[in-house]
């Protein structure tokens, strides 16, 4: 009889320390999953500043294109000008 509760005392402390080594666990699965969320809400808050900051740089190149274009076109009704001169 003392065998079989020697036994019993033997697997309650072997479930004890499994079930402390899974909260250690759950513990630190819960840390990381709050760091993840921490760093993804980072990302989440700047993208929309990052889409403003590429849609004026679009804007800029856009314009400096039609800058050039226009530029251009100038360029070559001047050039033709003086030839048909």
């Amino acid at each position: 009889m003392d065998h079989l509760r020697r036994e019993k005392e033997n697997r309650e402390r072997a479930l004890e320390t499994d079930n402390a080594e899974l909260n250690e666990d759950v513990a630190q699965l819960r840390a990381e999953m709050a760091a993840v969320i921490h760093q993804t809400q980072n990302i989440i808050n700047t993208k929309p500043g990052l889409e403003l900051e590429i849609a004026a740089y679009r804007k800029l190149l856009e314009n400096e294109e039609r800058r050039s274009a226009k530029h251009s076109l100038e360029k070559t009704d001047d050039t033709e000008r003086c030839i048909a001169t």
